[in-house]
């Protein structure tokens, strides 16, 4: 639990998120022709200094990512995370399995950063939405790293001083026989937090008087 958020909040931000991500199964299912069951989203909100040892008890080997920047009334960086040698896998799923290993290979970043920038813009637009708020996210970008290097890919470049929290938000992916896990995170930066708070009190505040 972060100490920035409440029970309440904290809560919210695991319901808002699940509808997001959802969402963002729905917009899959319809890429791979085949239901996608996602399980329920495992949220922690972490400092930078023991955020690594999360990610490498996680994610122990190598990763595939897409990232996005995000600003508005958060700002910070969004990542879709999976393992790496299951991503010709998944990009086979999306492609179809009548594709050779070559072609598949050649449209596996272009395939990959479609995936990220639908997953990732369903779920921040689905918070921003639900919250009345507004958000902007930049062009993904492709990248592969190792758990240990993984919160330098995330942490925003002017944030290396642990002005950020993470957000780590676990799913798991069910494509019919395929089994792939995939983790959300959400680099926070900490200026942008209070707004971020601010705007889930002003959601639950409304609850109250309906």
């Amino acid at each position: 639990m972060s100490p920035l958020l409440s029970a309440d909040e904290h809560e919210l931000v695991v319901e808002l998120m699940n509808i997001g991500i959802g969402r963002a199964a729905n917009a899959l299912s319809q890429m791979v022709q085949d239901e996608v069951l996602l399980s329920v989203p495992q949220l922690q909100f972490l400092h930078p200094t023991e955020a690594s040892g999360c990610f490498c008890h996680y994610m122990p080997g190598a990763l595939a990512g897409v990232m996005q920047d995000f600003s508005g009334f958060m700002t910070g960086r969004a990542a879709l995370l999976f393992p790496e040698e299951r991503s010709l896998e998944l990009v086979r799923a999306i492609l179809g399995e009548d594709m050779s290993i070559g072609e598949i290979s050649e449209l596996e970043q272009e395939t990959l950063a479609e995936l990220g920038n639908i997953l990732l813009n369903n779920c921040l637009a689905t918070l921003a939405n639900l919250l009345n708020q507004q958000i902007q996210t930049d062009l993904p970008q492709i990248f592969n790293v190792d758990p240990p290097h993984l919160l330098n890919r995330l942490t925003l470049t002017e944030d290396q001083d642990n002005t950020s929290f993470i957000m780590l938000v676990q799913i798991k992916f069910s494509l019919r026989e395929r089994d792939l896990e995939g983790y959300l995170a959400f680099v926070i930066d900490v200026r942008s937090a209070d707004m971020f708070v601010a705007a889930l009190q002003e959601y639950l505040a409304e609850l109250t008087v309906r």
